[in-house]
């Protein structure tokens, strides 16, 4: 019994030592929440704002000796007019020639980014294409003449500079880019070097036909992109590369808030083909796709797929079987949702590939075998030539390129880049520089567009092309041979 009361005792003990401490608890507790002020629960905040602050501030500071200021020298021809003398003189006078074209450099401004330690860095491919001499100019003040590997296709290129130990940009996995994450856009616009502007992605579109008319895998953005940003980098709050600015939407000429950039996606298979084969080899399948619309996706009984609405017989595809009116659902087990994706993941195989590609036909599924060829060099070339049949090659025509040739910005159109002597061009007056806008009424926007219009042209016949020379026109008669 006793030693039931000594329990008991020690029990009861407890019992006031609990009671005790709950009571000095709420004790310390009211006394916290009384001497507890606002600003501490507003507090709480402070560190994340902090934080994305500083996230600009270390991008600033920590890729600047990766971006890079590359200048490329071009020697160009500008025509030459009749003067106001030859007009005024003739016919009463002799008649001048037309004068040569008067050849001039000419200094373009871009941004590139260190890919690889070993001196390789990644820019656009019309910042450094046809250029002379490119320099590459880096963070520390050292410069170097640079060798350029060009992929006109995706408007991409690498110069490879003599140098070591340099501080490599990395990449990020541009298929996980949402609308609405924070982005900023380093460059040197209009040769203002290691500028920095943040936004945020507007939109990642797929397959859009943007600056040389090849479509492309985009991230749009609102940070501020101007020339001389091109081939900068778009990079994410970590620093790293999700995109390569390229190109704006612009009714002034400057920054609008509309801003496109390559995937690094894109960028990263382009960068490790020219460095290692020196060329981007895409598998080729020979279909015009386009997307489905309400109507065909009703008659044909399908929800998704590109519908073929051409074929070549003599490509991978017209050999293979493959027929106008088919729907293309899938290539390799991959999904197949549009044209876009059709593009996008044939040309992502090797040629020489064997595929299968699952077709809706007759609104029954079949599969079919392909074995895919190379994109064609004319295809995958932002510069078309045209060969014999009229004797000119051209290129799209840009904002930066329009503005050396002094036309209007907003102009569409290709530039003649090379006229072949005494071929129909040549013989027509079609000049170097020149901007062809319209062919036999058919407005020209795109060198797809250009080459559609000239594959039409049969010979013997006589074609009206319209092309604009700095601020004037003129209509030019095409004959072909």
């Amino acid at each position: 019994m006793r030693k039931i009361s000594i329990f008991a005792r020690q029990d009861s003990t407890l019992v006031v030592i609990i009671l005790l401490s709950i009571a000095l608890g709420f004790s310390l507790a009211a006394h916290f929440l009384r001497n507890t002020t606002r600003p501490a629960v507003a507090a709480s905040p402070v560190a994340p704002a902090e934080n994305w602050r500083n996230a600009f501030v270390r991008i600033a500071e920590e890729l600047k000796p990766s971006v890079v200021n590359i200048t490329s020298e071009k020697t160009v021809e500008i025509p030459r007019f009749p003067s106001f003398e030859d007009f005024f003189n003739w016919p009463f006078g002799p008649r001048r020639n037309t004068p040569e074209p008067e050849k001039r450099s000419q200094t373009v401004g871009g941004t590139g980014f260190i890919v690889r330690s070993d001196g390789y860095i990644m820019t656009n491919n019309h910042v450094v294409e046809g250029a002379d001499r490119v320099t590459v100019k880096l963070a520390d003040g050292r410069q170097f003449t640079g060798k350029v590997l060009l992929d006109p296709y995706s408007d991409l290129a690498i110069v490879k500079i003599d140098a070591k130990n340099l501080p490599a940009m990395q990449f990020a996995d541009s298929d996980k880019v949402r609308v609405g994450d924070w982005v900023a856009a380093i460059g040197n616009p209009f040769g203002l070097e290691h500028t920095l502007t943040a936004g945020v992605v507007s939109a990642v579109r797929r397959g859009l036909t943007v600056g040389d008319g090849a479509p492309k895998d985009v991230i749009q953005t609102d940070a501020s992109i101007n020339p001389g940003n091109s081939g900068g980098p778009l990079v994410d709050l970590e620093g790293r590369v999700v995109g390569v600015n390229f190109a704006i939407y612009t009714t002034s000429g400057g920054s609008v808030g509309v801003g496109f950039a390559i995937a690094s996606d894109t960028a990263k298979s382009v960068m490790t083909q020219l460095i290692e084969k020196g060329k981007v080899e895409r598998g080729y399948l020979g279909v015009l796709p386009i997307d489905l619309t309400p109507v065909t996706r009703e008659k044909l009984g399908v929800d998704k797929g590109a519908l073929v609405e051409s074929v070549d017989p003599n490509t991978p595809a017209g050999k293979a079987g493959i027929k106008v009116m088919d729907v293309i659902i899938s290539v390799g087990n991959k999904p197949v949702n549009n044209a876009s994706d059709l593009r996008r993941i044939v040309q992502s195989y090797p040629p020489g590939s064997e595929v299968k590609i699952v077709i809706i036909r007759d609104k029954k599924e079949k599969t079919i075998t392909v074995k895919l060829g190379e994109l064609p060099v004319e295809i995958a070339s932002s510069v078309t030539e045209t060969g014999n049949k009229i004797g000119l090659s051209v290129q799209p025509l840009t904002p930066e390129l329009a503005k050396q040739l002094n036309v209007d910005e907003n102009l569409k159109g290709v530039v003649v880049r090379k006229v072949e002597p005494g071929s129909s061009a040549d013989r027509a007056g079609i000049r170097p520089n020149d901007v062809i806008t319209e062919i036999e009424g058919t407005p020209i926007t795109s060198v797809a567009s250009f080459s559609k219009a000239i594959a039409k042209l049969k010979s013997g016949d006589t074609a009206l092309v319209v092309v604009q020379r700095g601020e004037r026109s003129a209509i030019i008669e095409l004959r072909i041979d």
